[in-house]
C-alpha cells in the first residue's frame, strides 16, 4: 500500500519528468515546499520500494512502475480538480486544494466514472444544449434543505419526519405514539436534554436519546 504522501511525491516527479528537465532534490523540495533533507530520505524510500532509481551523486528518474502510479496521480487529481472548478463552479486554486485531498482515496471505477461524467458534461456545453444552463444554475442556488435531527434544531423549528433512526423496540414506541414519516413537528422547547415537541395538536417531552433519533426536513 502505497501512502498518500508518497504518490504525492511520485505525483512530482512525474510531473517534473513530462517538462523534459532531469529530477533534482532541489525543485521536488521546492515544490513540495520541504527540506531537501526529507527529499533525499523519501526517494531513498521510493527507491526501496521500487518506484525510482537514484544513483548517488547522479540521476535520479522513475521506473516503470513509479511512472504508471504518478501518473495515475496525477490524473485522478486533474479529475477531481476539473470536476470541482468546471461543474461545481469553485475557483481553480481551491479546487486544486479539493483535490489534492481526495486523489488518493478513490480506485479505478469511480476515476473511470468521474472522467466519464466530465466528458458527458464538456460534450453538452459544446452542443449549447439548454439543459446545461438549468443544472448550472441549480448548483449555485442549491435548494436541498439537510436532514437534521430534533437534537440539532433550534427553538420554534418545524419540519416533516423524514426517518427514526431508533433501533427497536425505541422505534416501535415511537412509531405508536404518532411519529411517522411525513407527520409535522414543531419543537417548543429545549431545556435539560429534555425537548418538548407538538405533533397532530398534541405536545410530548422527549428525553435526549428518543428526540436525537427522530430525523426531520425543515422548512425553508
Amino acid at each position: 500500500m502505497l501512502t498518500p504522501r508518497i504518490e504525492d511525491y511520485l505525483e512530482e516527479l512525474f510531473l517534473i519528468e513530462s517538462t523534459g528537465q532531469k529530477i533534482k532534490v532541489t525543485e521536488v523540495a521546492d515544490r513540495l515546499k520541504i527540506t531537501k533533507g526529507t527529499v533525499t530520505a523519501t526517494i531513498q524510500k521510493l527507491v526501496e520500494l521500487g518506484l525510482a532509481e537514484h544513483e548517488r551523486y547522479g540521476t535520479l528518474h522513475l521506473t516503470q512502475e513509479g511512472r504508471k502510479t504518478g501518473m495515475q496521480t496525477f490524473r485522478r487529481h486533474e479529475g477531481f480538480r476539473s470536476f470541482f472548478h468546471e461543474i461545481l463552479g469553485l475557483d481553480r486554486d481551491h479546487s486544486s486544494e479539493m483535490a489534492c485531498s481526495m486523489e488518493h482515496y478513490v480506485d479505478n471505477i469511480t476515476e473511470d466514472r468521474l472522467y466519464a461524467l466530465l466528458e458527458f458534461f464538456r460534450r453538452a456545453r459544446a452542443e449549447n444544449q439548454t439543459w446545461v444552463d438549468d443544472a448550472f444554475s441549480a448548483i449555485e442556488k442549491p435548494l436541498l434543505i439537510i436532514p437534521v435531527p430534533l437534537t440539532l434544531c433550534e427553538v420554534g423549528a418545524n419540519g416533516a419526519i423524514l426517518r427514526l433512526t431508533a433501533d427497536e423496540p425505541l422505534r416501535k414506541e415511537l412509531i405508536s405514539k404518532g411519529f411517522n414519516t411525513g407527520v409535522n413537528v414543531e419543537l417548543l422547547n429545549s431545556e435539560n436534554e429534555i425537548f418538548t415537541i407538538k405533533i397532530n395538536n398534541k405536545k410530548f417531552e422527549l428525553p435526549l436519546n428518543e428526540a436525537a433519533s427522530i430525523w426531520i426536513q425543515q422548512s425553508k
